[in-house]
């Protein structure tokens, strides 16, 4: 939907992993190809997006491989990056660019997709010594022309600010819908929207987010403990009734969470 707005709009063809998916696909892109044939999708795309589950961006180096032409460039919008980065560039070598755009929402399906999604959202680009410069050129342009501003850094980079700046958050909501609920569920339709807003990307596919978490445990793990001693410190202040270093704690949070990001709300 992104890329088709422009002034030269792309000539986009989807590949749909299941067959019910294709009708409904095809009504939400009136002039799109849409298939489950992953041969005919792929006939003639000069660059080609992998938008499935981690696991399965990793494990389809292979028959990308021998499906592509050698020129067609492959990049992808996969959460985890390093295990990704090096699974393609092994089987596709440097015309594969990883690729992860911060954007989306707690659902999923195509009844879920807008042509405004990207619209200002950072998309991180992840290069390397491997990488072709026709192939990151050409990557650049189609997340810039779908709406994103780009950053790159390296795929280790990007798995340890990831962990903090999106893995974690969905373990805190997840958590946290544990922690209200721990008493029963029977007062949660007088939750206001703190507690929605709070909780709303606990909503997402649970097969999905255990996969990321596992991809990107490394980096995950140190995030979570980081975030148990935050609320060791605030349960701490509360249990000795220390409303100073209560206020200091909320003070530093307000302090720290970014300007630009409260206006973006």
């Amino acid at each position: 939907m992104a890329l088709r707005r422009g002034p030269t709009p792309w000539k986009v063809s989807l590949w749909a992993r299941r067959g019910e998916a294709v009708g409904p696909a095809s009504r939400a892109l009136p002039g799109c190809l849409v298939t489950n044939d992953l041969r005919e999708a792929l006939e003639g795309a000069g660059t080609v997006v992998l938008c499935t589950s981690p696991g399965a961006i990793e494990a389809s180096g292979p028959l990308l491989a021998d499906i592509l032409p050698a020129e067609t460039v492959v990049t992808d919008a996969g959460s985890v990056k390093v295990r990704i980065v090096a699974g393609l560039e092994k089987s596709l070598g440097g015309r594969f660019i990883g690729a992860h755009p911060m954007a989306g929402s707690e659902q999923s399906g195509i009844s879920a997709a807008r042509a405004d999604l990207f619209d200002g959202a950072p998309c991180i680009l992840t290069p390397t010594s491997a990488s072709c410069p026709e192939a990151l050129a050409r990557t650049r342009q189609l997340w810039s022309e779908a709406g994103c501003r780009l950053h790159e850094i390296s795929p280790a980079e990007h798995d340890r600010t990831v962990a903090r700046l999106s893995h974690l958050p969905h373990a805190a909501a997840a958590a946290l819908v544990h922690a209200a609920t721990c008493a029963g569920s029977e007062s949660a339709w007088l939750a206001g929207s703190g507690y929605r807003d709070s909780t709303r990307i606990a909503g997402g596919p649970e097969s999905l987010w255990a996969e990321i978490l596992m991809d990107n445990r490394d980096a995950i793990l140190p995030a979570i403990a980081d975030m148990q001693s935050a609320l060791e410190d605030l349960k701490s202040a509360i249990s000795a009734g220390r409303r100073e270093d209560v206020e200091g704690f909320l003070a530093t949070a307000r302090r720290l969470r970014s300007p630009e990001m409260s206006s973006q709300q």
